[in-house]
């Protein structure tokens, strides 16, 4: 792990107090200038002052002291490596003293949508509308304005503009004064902000429409394209519950105003500037007669976990970037909170245990993974961590923090935290000390080992009867889980002597009995013969691995309906991530599956279908014998389903409705001809002209469909869509499907829009999503990426250029892939990805592991089911 020390900070020489920003866009010549005033306090005597700038030049630079202009050398230094700007003196600054620093500078808007940037629409009228907007974190308000650009270098900002007088203009305080001041140009300037970060500073700018709620304690508005307005209401009144939810959980929120506005280009999912909201326009606005349950879904989450922020991240701010999880992390767990509150339909604490948690359990479970807080050395490694580990596991041990110490007294410790700490910087151990003051627990010795140290436990569960008072009991041992090596043996997996601190809910015949795990093993007795479930509703962060005679019983008492949802889905997870392992069998997996046949929960069946698509991700180039043998048992398994349920879904419930597009999406691509025709014949009513033939639900899975069993015909019109369709999800669920296409010249005719203006650099990671989910499809990804890589670091930023990588490599599996992976990237600049890259290496040898040991066993499975014969001959494919 780095050392703190390695830290690249700015001289602590002097600190800013308050800014006052003037920025004015061309966006003709798609350039900007800005004027900065920044008054600074001296901490020690020196004669340079140092602060971030990136791709900006200084035109003009004063520096006052106590009134008095000083001299400058010139000229103006530029550190394009480190991203700062150092202006020296011919005096010294008095430590103590005040000092104004005025900076004139202009920039250019760049393509990858971050810091000061010009977006545009195009109106149902077809006319173009220019905006101009901000993205700042982390690291990017440097390339906004000149500034010491450092989560804990707090000041107030005094946020003005210079945009047509046509123009809507917003920022994180609500407009002091607007005055025409030539032509057709206005100024507008904002009231002083509080103390905040400079990654929460926002401006947008543009033609654009205003829709205003008063349900709220303050005004609360969102913000869209024209014409886009009757597609704000879910969002704006989500809004204002958000709002006052947290407000009762968490004091007033301290800002006179809240917007929240959707942006047609942005870069990530949204960004929680304080009194400003910014949001990728699909996260944003929903359609209120055309939109699916997944789609409503990921915008409430989207919105609770921005609003969130306004008191975790805002109000309290991380020191550093290593304390990131602690904004990202209770952001999650409030988002999840908060929509459990106002959907309790949704049941999202099921969707939590299948998603979030098998995520962040994914990530952690690789020996490459880092600590929840690891030590952040400069803005690129900053920039990796917005991942799995600090928002998902971040989230997962909090939960688990709230399920030991009870959400009332969790509640009031995070409470406790916010006052103690509100307009100021923290780091973990504040956040311990305030939980501490409301419970007996060693809440921060706990968290140390959760936070400060990687990975998580296998627990592995025995039946074990001592031969001398010839009772029973349950034998549990803990290891830290490495996927790369369980098979090595338990003794040795490096770490294998970390103790997690758990808390073991253990369910059976007889109810729920809890008990603390502190060291390698505990023993529990028993007193019959029964199932047991351990880590019951999978609260606890680890994976439960069982000895075959209780993973028997406990696969019968699931088809007994004596589980809850959340531990059927959870114990398949487990038993999925073991199985790629090796501690267990692919066999295993497959016979659950088989087992689970009959459950009538649909996140089951979701489930079910992603672990039977993991083994057929791990096993692509194995052969025929496999591959086709997987594809019948998919087949029957999910076209079975598919028919039994139907996929008529009018006037259905939100979860039957899901249930019946999950089902026909899976039998669909396995090839069941009957659901094929039936997307093929929605699909055509669509672009013969009827807009709403496609139930929004399955909008996703029938142009997924359509795309991998069609032409470039069809391909053409899911293009179409994406250029022209209304709808922001329509068209991205047709850019994404696109990628289900599986030859090799038209895997090649989408990728040719790559660098292209038809889809956008903030874009390209959503076309390629599924195009690594067939053989061929991989491959040519892959080929085609080794010739285009200079060119994707261009157009693309660092955490989209990690999701590229991250699809390009999951893609891939096979002894020689592996090999020209790591030759490819040999000598490479890898700073802005190595995290990502050495994981996905690491995953992905994991996974050729797997493959190489269960080839017998999975053929062996499927012969004896019926599924493939011994006649077909194994022929790796290559790529």
């Amino acid at each position: 792990m780095a050392n703190i020390d390695e830290r690249k900070l700015l001289p602590a020489h002097v600190k800013p107090s308050s800014y006052e920003i003037c920025l004015e866009p061309n966006f003709d010549a798609r350039t900007f200038s800005g004027r900065v005033k920044i008054l600074c306090h001296v901490l020690s005597p020196t004669r340079q002052v140092q602060l971030n700038g990136k791709n900006i030049v200084i035109e003009k630079a004063v520096i006052e002291q106590e009134g008095t202009e000083l001299g400058l050398q010139e000229p103006v230094s530029y550190n394009d490596l480190e991203e700062t700007i150092e202006i020296t003196t011919t005096e010294e600054l008095c430590s103590g003293s005040e000092v104004h620093l005025t900076l004139e500078y202009s920039g250019q808007f760049n393509e990858k949508c971050v810091g000061f940037y010009q977006s545009s629409y195009t109106d149902n009228d077809g006319l173009k509308h220019p905006i101009a907007a901000t993205a700042m974190e982390p690291t990017y308000a440097r390339q906004a304005f000149p500034c010491f650009d450092e989560p804990a270098l707090k000041a107030k900002f005094t946020i003005s503009a210079l945009v047509d007088d046509s123009f809507e203009c917003f920022s994180n305080m609500p407009v002091k004064q607007a005055e025409s001041v030539s032509g057709s140009l206005k100024r507008v300037v904002f009231h002083e902000t509080p103390l905040m970060s400079t990654y929460l500073v926002a401006l947008l700018a543009g033609h654009l429409a205003k829709t205003q709620s008063n349900d709220a304690r303050i005004p609360i508005t969102l913000i869209s394209p024209i014409g886009r307005e009757d597609e704000t209401k879910f969002s704006l009144d989500l809004a204002c519950k958000g709002l006052h939810f947290f407000e009762q959980l968490f004091g007033l929120y301290p800002l006179p105003k809240l917007d929240l506005a959707a942006v047609p280009d942005f870069a990530s999912g949204a960004q929680e500037n304080w009194g400003l909201i910014l949001f990728r326009a699909q996260n944003l606005l929903v359609d209120p007669e055309d939109s699916a349950l997944d789609s409503r879904k990921n915008t409430a989450r989207t919105i609770l976990h921005e609003i969130s922020h306004m008191w975790f991240g805002n109000l309290v701010t991380m020191k550093y970037w290593d304390g990131l999880w602690l904004k990202e992390g209770f952001a999650n767990l409030m988002a999840w909170i908060a929509t459990d509150k106002f959907f309790p339909s949704w049941t999202i604490w099921d969707h939590y245990v299948a998603n979030d948690l098998q995520a962040a359990l994914e990530l952690d479970g690789l020996r490459s993974t880092h600590a929840v807080e690891q030590v952040v050395k400069n803005p690129t490694e900053a920039k990796q961590i917005y991942d799995e580990i600090s928002y998902n596991k971040g989230c997962c041990v909090l939960k688990m923090i709230s399920h030991e110490m009870g959400e009332e007294s969790f509640t009031q410790g995070v409470k406790n935290y916010i006052d103690a700490f509100q307009y100021g910087s923290t780091e973990s151990d504040d956040l311990w000390a305030s939980l501490e003051e409301v419970t007996d627990l060693p809440i921060k010795d706990n968290m140390h080992v959760w936070t400060k140290k990687s990975g998580f436990p296998v627990v592995k569960v025995n039946k074990r009867v001592d031969e001398a008072s010839k009772k029973t009991f349950l034998w549990l041992t803990q290891h830290r889980f490495v996927a790369s090596e369980m098979t090595a043996g338990t003794d040795s997996v490096g770490s294998s002597h970390t103790n997690y601190p758990l808390r073991i809910t253990i369910k059976s015949e007889s109810g729920l009995d809890t008990y603390d795990m502190s060291e390698q093993e505990l023993e529990v007795p028993i007193s019959e013969e029964t199932w047991f479930k351990v880590n019951a509703n999978h609260d606890g962060f680890y994976v439960t691995s069982y000895s075959s005679e209780l993973l028997v019983s406990l696969i019968d008492a699931a088809a007994k309906n004596k589980l809850s949802l959340r531990d059927n889905v959870g114990m398949s997870c487990d038993l999925q991530r073991l199985v790629a392992s090796g501690v267990n069998r692919t066999s295993d997996l497959l016979n659950l599956i088989i087992g689970f046949r009959h459950s009538s929960d649909y996140l089951v069946w979701e489930t079910l279908d992603r672990n039977l698509r993991a083994v057929q991700s791990a096993f692509k180039f194995r052969g025929p014998k496999i591959t086709d043998g997987l594809q019948r048992l998919s087949l029957e398994v999910f076209g079975t389903k598919a028919h039994e349920l139907g996929w008529d879904v009018e006037g259905d419930d939100d979860t039957t409705t899901a249930f019946k597009a999950s089902m026909f999406s899976s039998a669909g691509l396995a090839g069941n001809e009957k659901v094929v025709s039936a997307a093929r014949e929605l699909l055509d009513a669509r672009v013969n002209g009827n807009d709403r033939s496609i139930p929004a639900s399955l909008k996703w899975e029938v142009f997924g469909i359509v795309a991998a069993h069609g032409g470039r015909e069809e391909l053409q019109q899911l293009f179409n869509i994406w250029k022209t369709s209304q709808s922001e999800d329509e068209r991205f669920y047709a850019l994404e499907c696109m990628g289900r296409t599986s030859t090799p010249e038209l895997v090649q005719w989408v990728l040719g829009f790559s660098f292209t203006d038809d889809v956008k650099g903030q874009d390209l990671f959503v076309m390629l999503w599924l195009i690594n989910s067939s053989p061929i499809g991989a491959i040519e990804f892959w080929q085609w990426a080794k010739q285009n890589w200079d060119k994707l670091v261009e157009r693309v930023t660092e955490q989209h250029l990690g999701y590229i990588l991250e699809l390009l490599i999951d893609g891939l599996g096979t002894r020689e892939q592996i090999a020209d992976v790591e030759n490819f990237f040999e000598g490479r600049d890898t700073a802005a990805y190595s995290m990502t890259l050495a994981g996905r290496l690491e995953h992905m040898k994991t996974r050729c592991s797997w493959s190489e040991r269960d080839e017998e066993d999975i053929t062996n499975w499927l012969v004896n089911h019926g599924f493939t014969d011994r006649s077909h001959q194994s022929s790796t494919l290559q790529g």
